[in-house]
């Protein structure tokens, strides 16, 4: 209902209207009147009314002086209908420039005033929407600077915004989890549930990234005092996640007192979301788990040995088990959200490299391009690890088939190497890893192509070089052992006997003496 002040100079013209008028079918109610400008003025700035009915040819102070009054001295103005015996054109043409809605003559047509009222009615309500509408993005743009700390809160104060002068500031988190949804309507949805939970008024919304929204309530105060702020906050949960056929995750913040402390809300709030990989509730209160540790820390390295062996060997069953041991560790750790999403992707990089030096496509990977934008997205554990497991399981495949295609050539290689590097302190482990290829399959394959295991090999080098040296120069035998790439002296001569039949001292003193 809206307020309305008359004013006139004839009590009878003002009694009149007051009784001839259904006020509340036209959506107003009285709040005063006054029989001249002077004291109009005065009773409007002190009743802040939101319609006023003047006449224009009044003592002391006319109609015309009156709305020019109060345009200087109130910062909120009222809308303004004229009523005049006169049908003075230039009056009305001047009134029209100070934004009056209307000019009526008397008589005082009952209907005719009525339907003005209606139609003032409608105006205020959809010129209050726009100014709420510019109000809130304002509100929205200088938030977002304040919690960037790219303005002061004395700076926001200045603006005069109501939603700035609030006794409490809570931020919420809202995520939509999932992938390949849409999330366009997100963003209304969630602001008409508040519309109807009768707080649209006191809270912000903006988007932060896709699927993810950022809620501010000011003043919040519940609608029904028969349930508590988490039962309401499952309540819009619930509501919102029907509408949008997703998961739908609430991360409420601290509540704080003043504007300066935004920030301090809007951190708890993300701490908050750190922990969804570790609580399976749809909604999480700072306060429940502040206590509670969660830790950035890195994966210990054996669990991506293990997958990527895992990987090169295409055991597709034993993928979705070392992926549920990954996962159970970070949840066993207390990983945060933004840890897990490192082990994701550290793993998938390395996969990654393994393909392409292969000489992979690795946009012929189905889900390739998904699990390079995953964590763009709010997702859940469950749909993660969904996701990755078809991933490496598409991986796995293509390495396997790049391995066969290129065995042959690739365990060629591998001799070369070792006939150029057998100096150098080599295993097969680390000759595997080089060439990207399972250990055990290596050794088995280079058993199968040169009919000798790979460390049979390894040592005959060694020792055919070792006996180039000991013909060749006068190095002592410490000496050779360390150029053919022995560490132990001793182990030396155990294997260089083993192989020759005789020490490498007894083989240079035979070769002297031919």
């Amino acid at each position: 209902m809206y307020s309305v002040f008359i004013v006139d100079d004839d009590v009878f013209v003002r009694k009149g209207i007051i009784s001839l008028i259904d006020w509340e079918k036209c959506g107003f109610t009285v709040c005063g009147q006054a029989d001249d400008g002077e004291d109009a003025l005065l009773q409007i700035d002190h009743l802040q009314p939101d319609l006023v009915i003047t006449d224009i040819r009044m003592p002391v102070l006319d109609g015309l002086g009156l709305i020019q009054g109060i345009s200087k001295t109130m910062e909120k103005q009222p809308y303004f209908i004229i009523i005049s015996g006169y049908n003075d054109f230039k009056y009305a043409q001047k009134a029209l420039r100070f934004g009056v809605q209307d000019f009526i003559l008397k008589p005082v047509d009952q209907e005719e005033l009525e339907t003005t009222l209606l139609k003032v009615a409608n105006v205020i309500e959809k010129d209050a929407k726009i100014i709420k509408n510019r109000e809130k993005m304002l509100a929205i743009t200088y938030m977002k600077k304040l919690l960037n700390n790219e303005i002061n809160q004395e700076f926001m104060k200045e603006l005069h915004i109501p939603l700035f002068k609030k006794d409490s500031y809570t931020v919420t988190k809202i995520e939509l989890n999932g992938m390949g949804i849409d999330y366009s309507s997100l963003l209304e949805v969630v602001q008409q549930t508040f519309v109807e939970y009768d707080l649209a008024d006191n809270t912000l919304f903006f988007e932060e990234k896709t699927g993810c929204l950022v809620a501010v309530f000011t003043d919040m105060k519940l609608k029904s005092q028969s349930y508590n702020q988490r039962d309401f906050y499952r309540k819009i949960q619930l509501y919102i996640n029907a509408k949008m056929k997703g998961n739908l995750r609430i991360y409420k913040g601290k509540t704080v007192s003043e504007l300066h402390k935004l920030k301090e809300s809007y951190l708890t709030a993300k701490t908050t979301v750190q922990h969804k990989y570790l609580n399976e509730n749809d909604v999480l209160f700072y306060e429940e788990l502040e206590k509670e540790k969660i830790h950035y820390i890195e994966l210990d390295r054996t669990f991506y040995q293990q997958l990527m062996e895992t990987i090169e060997e295409n055991n597709q069953e034993k993928i979705a088990t070392v992926i549920n041991r990954i996962l159970g560790n970070c949840k066993e750790h207390r990983f945060a959200k933004d840890a897990v999403s490192t082990v994701v992707n550290r793993a998938n990089h390395k996969i990654i490299k393994a393909i392409k030096e292969a000489g992979g496509d690795i946009s012929r990977i189905h889900t390739w391009k998904w699990m390079m934008e995953w964590d763009h997205y709010p997702v859940n554990l469950k749909d993660i690890k969904q996701l990755w497991l078809s991933f490496l399981k598409e991986c796995a495949e293509q390495l396997h088939q790049l391995n066969k295609n290129n065995t042959q050539g690739t365990i060629h290689q591998i001799k070369k190497f070792i006939d150029a590097n057998y100096q150098q302190p080599l295993t097969l482990k680390s000759i595997a890893n080089k060439f990207y290829m399972n250990p055990v399959y290596m050794g088995q394959l280079f058993k199968k192509t040169y009919g000798i295991y790979f460390k049979e090999y390894l040592l005959i080098a060694r020792v055919e070089e070792a006996k180039i040296l000991l013909r060749q120069t006068d190095d002592r035998i410490y000496e050779v052992a360390e150029k053919v790439g022995f560490v132990n002296a001793d182990y030396f001569v155990t294997q260089f006997e083993k192989t020759v039949n005789m020490t490498p001292t007894q083989y240079r003193k035979k070769i002297a003496n031919k």
